[in-house]
């Protein structure tokens, strides 16, 4: 199998729909040595995407709008990881250390997108929410009742590591449904506006940034911690993505060009 339709879809959506076909041609024709470039490629042009085209009006503040959702869900994976925390879980008793969930929470409410409240929309959307979640709401139940019968507290071995295996799959697949259901919605909803996207991206990005900034000093105060440099290393990658992303869509499409002309 080719790796040029693998590596293609690491672009956005709608340079895939636009060069996509080019782009394929172009990475199998150069072999594994284009691979490292067009990796590069991709991962720039999510940081940018006021250089994206549209075909369609208001493309680029859905794809974003997806893209703010999978980051938060991918924050709440990392976080769930480090969970219990004196660093990062949130206590009204320390209001300043939890001051990057209160940025999360702002920028993510900024992003949200108002459902239609009448008609076929708000039908449209129920049924797919409906479509969407079933799954895994299903694995959620299974899981309460796992924990709810007790078998949970007495399992050892290879029981054991399945049952924790499921956990984190189920969590996963929760946040996997969720940003389906963002993206599947996106057109029978109101997005929020470009600036107001840019401005959701910048405080989430700022949160993410405090987060990581925080867990990093607590881990350089506690010693060498490979877990936990990671874990400060995705958030700290998280919240470069959403920063850039929103810097970019904040600036005139004018002022970009010419910046970014040699």
């Amino acid at each position: 199998m080719s790796a040029a339709p693998l590596l293609t879809g690491l672009f956005p959506p709608a340079v895939r729909d636009r060069w996509g076909a080019d782009l394929r041609d172009e990475v199998d024709s150069a072999g594994i040595r284009s691979w490292p470039d067009t990796l590069v490629g991709a991962a720039r042009l999510w940081l940018h995407p006021g250089d994206w085209p549209e075909s369609q009006a208001g493309e680029t503040r859905r794809v974003l709008t997806v893209m703010l959702f999978t980051i938060t869900a991918g924050t709440a994976l990392v976080l769930r990881t480090v969970t219990p925390s004196s660093t990062l879980t949130a206590d009204v008793g320390h209001p300043v250390t939890s001051l990057w969930l209160v940025l999360l929470v702002l920028g993510l409410a900024l992003a949200t997108p108002l459902p239609p409240l009448k008609g076929d929309r708000l039908r449209r959307l129920l049924v797919t929410a409906a479509r969407t979640l079933a799954a895994p709401a299903a694995a959620v139940l299974a899981m309460f009742a796992l924990a709810w019968s007790g078998l949970a507290g007495h399992l050892t071995g290879v029981a054991d590591i399945a049952l924790t295996a499921y956990y984190w799959l189920v969590l996963g697949f929760v946040a996997l449904r969720m940003c389906v259901l963002v993206a599947r919605s996106a057109r029978s909803v109101s997005l929020p506006s470009g600036r107001r996207l840019s401005v959701a991206l910048l405080i989430f990005g700022a949160g993410l940034a405090l987060a990581s900034g925080q867990n990093l000093l607590a881990a350089t105060q506690r010693g060498v911690d490979p877990i936990w440099l990671a874990q400060t290393l995705i958030l700290g990658v998280l919240a470069v993505t959403a920063i850039a992303a929103g810097k970019d869509l904040h600036e005139p499409r004018h002022s970009r060009q010419v910046g970014r002309n040699p």
